[in-house]
């Protein structure tokens, strides 16, 4: 398992809007929103410390949650969405999604290169296309990132299929996407010489003598 269960307590809160919310952000809570598995919505409120240390993890978003509501049974969630302040980058709002944890959900995954590629040396210029990547997998599986080595790849572009994924990993989205691009190196234009046209010589013709005049 590699995305044990963090505990995070909370309480269900009955009062909702902009107003509520500020006085319970002043209080040290934030406000949030369980979403259930085909089950209403329930407004939660939670310590803002708490949370913020499981998002600080190495899988920052794809935590999975033990979450203890008061008269409530616990909940096994994921983070759904959040909010950030701007200025001063505290939390300001979070939304769970109820999940089963032996059932498979999609997670945007991390993602990077390494290596030296040998296409990058010969003076192409490689661009990852996606930082991140959305695999399908069970919850406590999780990877915290994906990587691929780009050592060995040609000019062009390669899918998010060359990937090499974990056991009980698998793509969510189309396998044939590119995920990195290396483009060829322009040719330098050769510098061809401009030749000056030759001016040519008009030689001036005598202008016709006029006629004498009778006299």
């Amino acid at each position: 398992m590699s995305n044990p269960i963090n505990e995070l307590s909370g309480n269900v809160r009955d009062s909702h809007g902009k107003g509520p919310a500020r006085v319970l952000r002043q209080s040290g809570q934030v406000p949030g929103v369980v979403y259930g598995r085909g089950s209403q919505a329930l407004s939660v409120a939670i310590n803002p410390k708490e949370a913020t240390k499981m998002l600080l993890s190495p899988l920052k978003r794809n935590v999975m949650i033990h979450l203890n509501l008061q008269n409530q049974a616990p909940k096994t969630v994921m983070v759904k969405d959040l909010q950030i302040d701007p200025v001063r980058r505290n939390l300001t709002h979070i939304d769970f999604i109820e999940i089963d944890p032996n059932i498979p959900v999609e997670a945007e995954v991390p993602f990077s290169t390494f290596g030296k590629s040998k296409s990058v040396v010969a003076g192409g210029k490689l661009e990852q296309v996606h930082h991140t990547v959305r695999v399908k997998v069970l919850p406590a599986e999780i990877p915290v990132k994906l990587e691929l080595d780009v050592t060995d790849l040609e000019f062009g572009s390669t899918p998010a299929s060359a990937i090499k994924l974990p056991a009980g990993v698998a793509l969510a989205g189309d396998p044939s996407a590119p995920i990195v691009t290396i483009k060829i190196p322009r040719a330098e234009k050769e510098e061809v010489p401009v030749v000056a046209a030759p001016v040519a010589a008009a030689a001036a013709a005598p202008a016709p003598a006029a006629a004498a005049k009778s006299a």
